[in-house]
């Protein structure tokens, strides 16, 4: 009969390895849980190779900066799950997913991990020496899975909220796809008539000796302040862009921005809505999973993008500290509403916060997907809005000359 070495939990902080025989892997994991413990790895003794993540040619640093689609993640953390809830050990389970695994990068993340776990790290704490994969939800929400015993399906519940978020953030780049290209064709249209189209005609029209009209000089200016800058204003595009994405500006100003963009009509509405949307799922989730309240919260913080938010999240834990309640917190701060306050007390008051959050998060979710289709149906039109006038400001400018000689000729 084959022999299986093992590695188990006999308690929350105790660790026990042993040797047992059983007729395949899964009999051995089955004999253990009969045994009362929590199996952690079970391996058969003569196949017994320990794997060095050196052998992947990365190093523990170059590990540490590596980053995996958060679609990926949430299908690692599904099928880890649906292999846990079949009576796999963690360890053999994330074998089976490192087999099975095409992303190089998340095939040797899962070998380290398993590495950790065999030396006898908690799962959790493996996970944490990747913060760029695994946030501080995930971790978590992991240790806490790990106190009730329950892994399987916290592991099942973080790839909901992955899918769910991302399905989210697909949805608001589809809806500023199309508006977002014309915006790019407009402008590039426009660039080419100003610099190479307009000046030209300009020039034939001077040669005629014509004294221009007002609209027509007040083009040639702008096309020939963009010919003059125009390496200057596409580098400061690309650095407010690029200030603006990293998160890089001044606090204070990214704080004052953020709370412009909730002011905004349509897209503050839609920016509201994302960010209490997963205010609400990831503190319903942390809450049904037994994470403390205070540790949700701070956790939340870093879930929540616009940092006007963010600030009054952080507000809420130092009163839910003081000891005020979740709602009274809320009511205090500017940027809450007082429908999500108002459900938050029910919860709190009749014992089913983290159903309420949920409820709370669904009901953003279908506003913003109506806010998303307010905003693409309002964006169309006025871009095309916008460019027909500027492309008709273009068109007159250069028609009035024309017309004015056809007036001298005749």
């Amino acid at each position: 009969m084959p022999r299986f070495i093992y590695r188990v939990k006999k308690g929350p902080e105790e660790n026990l390895e042993g040797a047992i025989e059983a007729d395949s892997e899964n009999a051995a994991v089955n004999k253990l849980i009969q045994s009362g413990y929590y199996p952690v790895w079970v391996t058969e003794k003569e196949s017994f190779v320990r794997k060095s993540f050196i052998s992947y040619g990365k190093s523990r640093e170059d590990l540490y900066r590596v980053k995996i689609k958060t679609k990926e993640t949430a299908n690692f953390t599904r099928r880890l799950s649906e292999l846990l809830g079949s009576g796999l050990a963690l360890y053999n389970a994330l074998g089976v997913i490192e087999n099975q695994t095409e992303n190089n990068n998340l095939k040797l993340i899962i070998g380290t991990v398993k590495s950790r776990i065999k030396d006898g790290k908690k799962f959790s704490e493996a996970l944490e020496n990747y913060p760029y994969i695994f946030s501080e939800l995930c971790v978590n929400l992991v240790r806490s899975g790990e106190e009730s015993g329950l892994v399987n399906e916290v592991l099942e519940n973080i790839s909901d909220f992955l899918d769910k978020d991302e399905d989210m953030r697909s949805k608001v780049i589809v809806a500023l796809a199309y508006p977002g290209l014309m915006a790019i064709v407009g402008l590039a249209t426009v660039f080419i008539l100003v610099i190479f189209i307009v000046p030209r005609l300009v020039n034939i029209f001077i040669e005629m000796g014509e004294e221009l009209p007002l609209v027509t000089r007040i083009l040639l200016r702008i096309s020939d302040f963009i010919k003059a800058y125009w390496i200057l204003l596409i580098l400061f595009m690309g650095g407010l862009i690029f200030l603006l994405k990293s998160g890089k500006l001044n606090p204070i100003a990214k704080n004052k921005i953020d709370r412009i963009k909730l002011r905004l009509p349509i897209l503050g509405d839609l920016v509201r809505n994302v960010e209490f949307a997963r205010f609400s799922r990831t503190l319903s989730m942390l809450l049904k999973n037994g994470v403390p309240i205070l540790d949700s919260l701070k956790i939340t913080s870093g879930v929540v993008t616009n940092n006007a938010i963010r600030r009054d999240i952080s507000a809420i834990h130092n009163d839910v500290k003081l000891g005020l309640s979740l709602a009274t917190a809320m009511k205090k701060r500017e940027c809450f509403p007082l429908f999500l306050a108002n459900m938050a007390a029910v919860g709190e008051e009749g014992g089913f916060l983290d159903k309420a959050l949920f409820n709370i998060a669904r009901n953003y979710e279908i506003e913003s997907d109506k806010t998303m289709k307010t905003l693409t149906a309002f964006l169309e039109p006025a871009f095309i809005l916008i460019m027909g006038l500027v492309v008709g400001f273009i068109v007159i400018s250069m028609l009035l000359p024309v017309f004015q000689i056809s007036l001298v000729t005749h």
